[in-house]
């Protein structure tokens, strides 16, 4: 295998960048900077490698902690054109040109080849160790035989420990959706049979990738699963769980990343049998439930998965129920998690690595327990029909834009239907989506996204985003309010209930907050429900609620449930009412609100006195 350099038309030289963990080019060599070096495939000469010369070295002694452990160190392209030693290189991966701007920056994301995607070789001056040579050949062994799953599969799993994981994620994300649908098959039979070949060849990558244990067990869980299709009503996602509440997937740095990309090829090979579930995640949002599942369940959708922490409204009773009654899937996702475990980010990536019963349904809308989905009246009021013309026009993600919702006047939380007692505000350009629940590993809370390779994403209108603007940014927002469904957002709703909402906890990477109080990031806060509180209007939702009371009176009416929410009514307002006083006093503190909002607040908090003194004996009163 013959070695070079390689330059860019600035005639700049490639370097790996030690302390960014990726390629540079400059004149100079820096002291971070780690020369880099070219090989062309023996066998196949349209593969071209590039690494450092320290490949051979070990991953641990250059970088030990695990979110940077195994970031790319080498890159395998295909030759573009070549012109002697004048060659363009395409990324293996999405076939892009390779390209070098005027500032050291190198990219894999051009779609044609003009002066800056234009390289030479030139001659190696630089000394290769009999190790980071041999490591040169083991990639350029997976490279021949890349076409070849199984083969593929062994290759990787025969590779030096320091570039095996590396290998895997070239190969995984070189899969095409037809190659890519036959190693999910071969990955969960291999975890369903008796042992063999692939199986020992796969459980040699994974026992190499940091957290191997979960992806193990997650493996030998969906593999058991698929054959029995047994629904597990109520789970819990552990504290060993923790970790996938450390951030996000699409990060090839981060320490879940590559089991992440296992476990979501793997289960793109189970067919779905059912239409759709709703995936949401809660605290302390035990007075809603009933009226949210119902609206659902109302508009088409029967099935919910519900992630729940550390609730002290007595929630847990109300779910337990629910899900022994077949009418949730309740997941505990109570632990004792240390401070930068985002709660929602681990129930989301353990619903769509980990959790099986949820690949029985094709689509999957994430949706907050204050959000509900609002069909068109074309649409008869019904999602069903809204997922088959996006199905048929092959989207992979679709997203609603969300109608936020305005006190109307209310001061406190009363047992009536949200569509009735709150009006139509703002239309938002924020998005929910619904999307298929196989092919993506991990979702935000606006939208979903795939780590190991490219979706369509478009509106629920059916307006398809350009592959160039699907950046998490992009996918959050759409340019116009939709119009075949939007959602409903009860970001305010009452006086009493906005204040309860900041009294929950946020995801501020502190950790769970354990002792509840009222606290806030943003004075804007006020002066928001200020503007709003006497905005009148109308509630397009209202039209869903005489069928979502029959549905909340058939959820009420089974055994323990009322019970339960009596509960739950009890402690709200019992807690609301200390977070009201709270509220106060943070505020009149707070010398960024100005005196106008001050003032409103005063105002508002009387008027809830009196409104609360009204009907506390019916409200709090425990037959």
């Amino acid at each position: 295998m013959e070695f070079f350099h390689l330059k860019t038309f600035h005639g700049t030289t490639l370097f790996f960048c030690s302390e960014e963990r990726t390629l540079k080019h400059s004149n100079e060599k820096q002291a971070s900077y780690i020369d880099v070096v070219i090989a062309q495939s023996p066998e196949n000469p349209a593969f071209f490698i590039i690494a450092p010369v320290t490949i051979g070295e070990d991953v641990e002694k250059i970088r030990p902690e695990e979110n940077t452990l195994f970031k790319d160190r080498f890159f395998v392209f295909e030759i573009g054109f070549q012109n002697n030693n004048k060659l363009s290189l395409l990324s293996l991966e999405e076939k892009k040109f390779f390209s070098a701007d005027p500032f050291g920056n190198l990219a894999f994301n051009r779609e044609e080849s003009r002066e800056w995607e234009i390289f030479s070789l030139s001659p190696n001056q630089v000394a290769l160790d009999e190790k980071s040579i041999r490591i040169f050949y083991e990639i350029n062994k997976f490279v021949s035989n890349k076409n070849n799953i199984e083969k593929s599969i062994r290759e990787i799993s025969l590779s030096n420990k320091n570039i095996r994981v590396e290998l895997f994620n070239l190969f995984s994300r070189s899969l095409n959706a037809t190659r890519r649908k036959t190693f999910s098959k071969i990955l969960t039979t291999a975890f369903l049979n008796i042992p063999g070949e692939n199986y020992f060849n796969i459980l040699e990558i994974i026992n190499h990738i940091p957290h191997a244990e979960w992806v193990h067990r997650a493996l030998l869980e969906l593999a058991q699963w698929n054959v029995r299709r047994n629904r597990c009503s109520i789970r819990k996602a552990a504290g060993e769980y923790d970790f996938l509440g450390y951030g996000h997937i699409r990060d090839r740095g981060n320490g879940i990343y590559w089991g992440s990309v296992i476990l979501g090829i793997a289960r793109e090979a189970i067919e779905s049998r059912k239409d759709i579930a709703l995936l949401a995640t809660a605290r302390d949002e035990g007075i809603y439930f009933l009226e949210w599942i119902a609206h659902h369940r109302v508009i088409g959708i029967k099935d919910f998965f519900i992630y729940t922490n550390d609730n002290t409204d007595g929630s847990d009773a109300l779910l337990k129920v629910l899900a022994e009654n077949g009418e949730i899937t309740w997941i505990n996702n109570t632990s004792n998690p240390v401070p930068g475990i985002n709660m929602q980010f681990k129930a989301y990536n353990h619903a769509l690595t980990t959790l099986p019963e949820i690949l029985d349904f094709r689509w999957c809308a994430v949706v907050d327990i204050d959000e509900a989905i609002l069909p068109s009246e074309e649409s008869k009021n019904s999602i069903l029909p809204i997922i088959s013309a996006r199905n048929e026009q092959d989207v992979d993600c679709f997203s609603l834009s969300w109608r936020v919702y305005y006190p109307n006047g209310r001061l406190t939380w009363s047992n009536e239907i949200s569509a009735e007692r709150f009006i139509e505000g703002e239309k938002h350009p924020l998005v929910k989506s619904i999307f298929k629940t196989s092919l993506f590993n991990y979702s935000y809370a606006h939208h979903p996204e795939c780590s190991y390779s490219l979706r369509v994403y478009a509106t629920v209108d059916g307006n398809i985003y350009p592959p160039s603007q699907t950046t998490s940014e992009d996918l959050n927002f759409t340019q116009s309010s939709t119009e075949w469904a939007h959602v409903c957002h009860y970001h305010l709703r009452s006086f009493e209930e906005y204040i309860w909402k900041f009294s929950r906890g946020e995801n501020d990477g502190k950790g769970v907050v354990k002792n509840k109080h009222f606290r806030y990031n943003s004075p804007a806060i006020f002066s928001l429900f200020a503007q709003t509180f006497e905005v009148e209007g109308t509630s397009p939702a209202s039209r869903l609620a005489e069928d979502i009371r029959t549905e909340m009176r058939r959820l009420t009416n089974i055994p323990g449930v009322a019970e339960a929410m009596q509960e739950i009514i009890f402690r709200y307002c019992t807690a609301s009412a200390v977070f009201v006083e709270e509220s106060l006093q943070s505020m009149s503190v707070d010398d960024r609100i100005d005196p106008d909002t001050k003032q409103v607040w005063e105002k508002l908090c009387s008027s809830w006195r009196n409104d609360r003194a009204q009907t506390q004996n019916s409200v709090l009163s425990k037959e």
